[in-house]
């Protein structure tokens, strides 16, 4: 009984001084010194009953570019994704973003699970603070900030352009083989300008760093007298061309039908056996978009080769990828021709996921180079 009184007593002290407190900010905010008691104890009473919930930071996570990353591309999106903890979560129409101080809120996607801000310029070099302003739904304001580092842009450059089909024409059966050099990790397309009268369009792809090859077989439709290769190489939104400076005779003059490759004076020659068994996807190109289902990969390599096929899925949102899945990881064999086919069953086509196709063949001891396509689910 001692105790109890003992402990109401220690309540009454306590609420007493929660009074005497309002009742102190009240006299400094009011001439009437008569109005404290009901506001303080209002909220006295309104403190009281807040006590048992969390009044805990709305959880930030995932942020990218992440805290202190160094050397992000200038035009890199910016994005974090909310976690709600213990129930309160954010309050999306109090989200304000800010990039070195500048508010670009109106510029970003804002959702109850993430926000993205995607630069209308590049971002300069240096460092560069992301601040998050926002309320969440305990009514609490909170106020978050990393930084990272943008590395000095990539200049994009073409620095050579050959071929095989200048020194002498070549013949039906054999393969025109076109060599970019330039900025690695770059999209290089090269153009054949046929006697001016049309134009084929071939997807380079990168065999090492800043080395793109196109291979071509040459049918007898191809007859040209003067083409003119264009290579066009595309990184981070910066377009360069150079033309080759030799012309390119296929199939006119041409004085054998036996599928052979000269030796290509450029500094990262590819061997002519692995430029033969180099996979190339003829039914679709790099960039291209596919519907249904399923969709089929056809192409050639060298006969009787081995081509392994690796396609991975990833399903973004917002500019923040939320899945990455391996759709297909399998080995098919090409025919006595070099013709390989292969169908792709994704377990949930959703509409924008973004395919990663990777494909290298096998030739008894030889492997070629990763090609590398990219599908978009329509």
């Amino acid at each position: 009984m001692i105790e109890v009184d003992v402990l109401a007593a220690l309540v009454c002290v306590i609420c007493w001084s929660i009074c005497s407190l309002f009742f102190l900010l009240d006299g400094l905010m009011s001439d009437n010194s008569l109005s404290w008691f009901p506001r303080a104890l209002l909220i006295g009473a309104a403190v009281v009953g807040l006590s048992g919930l969390p009044v805990r930071a709305q959880q930030i996570t995932d942020p990218s570019p992440a805290q202190a990353a160094t050397n992000v591309e200038p035009t890199s999106p910016i994005s974090a994704s909310f976690r709600t903890q213990d129930g309160v979560s954010v309050r999306p129409e109090t989200v304000r973003v800010f990039v070195d101080g500048q508010d670009v809120t109106s510029q970003s996607v804002i959702t109850k699970d993430f926000f993205t801000y995607r630069p209308a310029q590049p971002l300069p070099a240096g460092r560069r603070e992301v601040l998050l302003e926002f309320t969440n739904t305990q009514g609490v304001t909170r106020r978050v900030t990393w930084s990272f580092n943008v590395g000095s842009p990539v200049r994009a450059s073409i620095d050579l352009v050959d071929h095989n089909a200048g020194n002498r024409p070549l013949a039906a059966g054999e393969i025109l083989l076109v060599t970019v050099q330039g900025t690695p990790s770059s999209r290089v397309t090269v153009y054949l300008v046929q006697d001016g009268r049309q134009v084929q369009t071939l997807q380079a792809q990168e065999v090492s760093r800043g080395t793109y090859v196109v291979n071509a077989l040459i049918e007898a439709k191809d007859a040209t007298r003067e083409g003119i290769v264009i290579a066009r190489l595309e990184n981070n939104g910066q377009v360069r061309f150079m033309t080759a400076e030799q012309p390119v005779r296929l199939i006119e003059g041409a004085t054998g039908g036996v599928q052979r490759l000269t030796t290509q004076e450029v500094s990262a020659t590819v061997s002519t056996a692995t430029n033969n068994l180099l996979p190339q996807v003829t039914n679709v190109r790099d960039g291209d978009r596919v519907s249904g289902s399923s969709f089929t990969l056809q192409g050639t390599t060298a006969p009787n080769a081995s081509v392994r096929v690796n396609v991975t899925a990833s399903t973004s949102l917002g500019g923040i990828i939320s899945a990455q899945q391996t759709v297909a990881n399998q080995t098919v064999q090409a025919d006595a021709q070099g013709r390989f086919s292969v169908t792709i069953r994704p377990a949930i086509p959703a509409s924008g996921t973004v395919y990663q196709v990777n494909l290298s063949a096998t030739s008894g001891s030889q492997t070629s180079p990763t090609v590398t396509l990219r599908l978009t689910q329509q």
